[in-house]
């Protein structure tokens, strides 16, 4: 019979043992009513001289055999033909023979004279078992053949944490054998920080049904069989009906690699683009301002040399547009490359800061720094310092106030936080778009994006009539490329 065939009694094979004549007649036509096709015997030695066993889908045997015993014949039946259900029918009506009978695995148990309702009932059953049986099978196969082909690693493990299954995906990615791995504990394949208290982990998810992975997407680090350490990402599922929790388990080296990478490159760019406003900055510094202050001199030769009241007037004018013109290079070398951020550090510049967005734009900036908390590197500097700057333009251009405060503090393991806020009229953070943001003159991504350089963090809270609290939190150490995960 196929393999997930639904089975129907037309023309389904019986084999009946029977020795006596009479009741094996009696089966026969019952058997033939109800469209089954029936090979009957009568001793032991015609049951088993046949090689078609994987025909039979049902064998019944009479307890008495002739020339064996059912104990002996049982087993063999069960060796022979697996897949066969078995139904013992007797005249006998001993109960050991019946435990005999069902620990050797038969379906089911007739004490004659048959009952043909009850007989019919019991092949019907057996047949529905079988049907479901086989189609349990055949889903098992599908499934196994789905694990065994997929490209990421499927893993289960029991309660205890013990690996149930370990898929080849998993074995080429782990470095281990299915035979090797199966009941270790999955603990195994954790770094050493996570392994000692993993069983901690399933423990207190059965006890509170709470678990940070479980019904998630996870990226976290894994151990290979070498001791190597390599990046994952994982999604786990619980499995109760089977007491059994399947993790699915990608090797995401590479997609980290590249990632690595474009940060990197996104980095030196970055970089790169400073250092040329730097360069800028200091054009403008060493030789347009020298060269327009050396006109301004030559102007002012010119006004006290001349009688001409005329010529003198508009050399006044002439003096007071460069005047204008070399505060302009002055303001644009200050905003390119502060010269006090590099030579005098964060906090200094940011009181310039404070008088620069005063004197320009009205706004009284209030600061609370923490000198302790002023960074040394000039990425981390240059990044603050434009975030904050940025802030402080956008509390000009949308609060409506004409008060802000900066605060700058140190925090443990060596992190700084920058608090820049103000009391003017707020917005509905959930309509920002990040998207839009600069061309709305929020700026945000710009923020966003330079705080990405330094791997810092940002949150924004506002609400409307409320004003506004920008929040950075970034680290003291200095950012240096990694090969893999920054941190699990």
């Amino acid at each position: 019979m196929p393999s997930g065939a639904s089975l129907q009694p037309q023309g389904l094979p019986i084999l009946l043992c029977e020795p006596a004549p009479e009741s094996r007649a009696q089966l026969m036509q019952l058997l033939a009513e109800d469209g089954y096709r029936v090979t009957p015997a009568e001793t032991v030695t015609q049951l088993f001289n046949r090689n078609n066993w994987s025909d039979y889908f049902l064998i019944i045997l009479e307890h008495d055999l002739p020339d064996g015993k059912i104990e002996d014949v049982l087993p063999r039946l069960k060796q022979l033909a697996p897949a066969a259900e078995l139904l013992v029918i007797t005249s006998r009506t001993r109960i050991e023979n019946m435990i005999i009978a069902f620990r050797t695995g038969v379906a089911d148990y007739f004490v004659k004279p048959i009952d043909p309702d009850l007989f019919r009932s019991s092949i019907k059953r057996i047949l529905q078992n079988q049907n479901v049986s086989s189609e349990l099978l055949q889903t098992q196969a599908q499934l196994k053949a789905i694990v065994d082909t997929a490209i990421e690693g499927v893993i289960t493990i029991n309660r205890s944490g013990l690996i149930q299954s370990f898929n080849p995906a998993a074995e080429k990615m782990f470095g281990y054998q299915a035979h090797e791995i199966l009941n270790q504990n999955i603990s195994l394949l954790t770094p050493d920080p996570i392994r000692v208290v993993h069983d901690q982990y399933i423990t207190r998810y059965l006890e509170t049904g709470k678990g940070s992975i479980i019904g998630s997407r996870r990226e976290l680090m894994a151990r290979r069989r070498d001791g190597s350490l390599f990046p994952i990402e994982i999604s786990v599922t619980d499995l109760p009906q089977f007491g059994l929790f399947a993790g699915i388990v990608g090797d995401i080296s590479e997609r980290k690699q590249a990632e690595q990478k474009q940060e990197d490159l996104t980095r030196a760019v970055a970089v790169a683009a400073q250092q040329e406003r730097r360069q800028l900055a200091d054009i403008l510094h060493d030789h347009l301002q020298q060269v327009l202050v050396g006109v301004r001199i030559h102007l002012d030769i010119a006004k006290n040399d001349t009688t001409d009241d005329f010529i003198k007037q508009t050399l006044v004018r002439a003096d007071e547009l460069l005047n204008q013109g070399i505060e302009i290079t002055r303001s644009l070398t200050a905003e390119l490359n502060p010269v006090v951020l590099h030579e005098e550090g964060l906090v200094t510049a940011l009181e310039w800061l404070s008088h620069n967005m005063r004197e320009r734009y009205n706004l009284n900036v209030t600061l609370d720094l923490d000198r302790r908390a002023d960074p040394q590197n000039d990425t981390t500097k240059v990044a603050l310092y434009e975030c904050i700057r940025e802030l402080l333009f956008n509390v000009v251009k949308h609060s409506e106030t004409t008060e802000a405060r900066v605060c700058m503090s140190l925090l443990p393991e060596n992190k700084i936080e920058i608090v820049v806020s103000d009391n003017g009229v707020g917005f509905d953070t959930q309509q920002l778009d990040h998207q839009i943001s600069d061309a709305s003159g929020i700026g945000l991504s710009n923020i966003e994006f330079r705080l990405s350089l330094i791997k810092g963090k940002f949150r924004l809270q506002s609400s409307r009539g409320e004003g506004t609290v920008a929040r950075i939190i970034a680290s003291l150490t200095p950012i240096e490329s990694t090969p893999l995960l920054a941190e699990t």
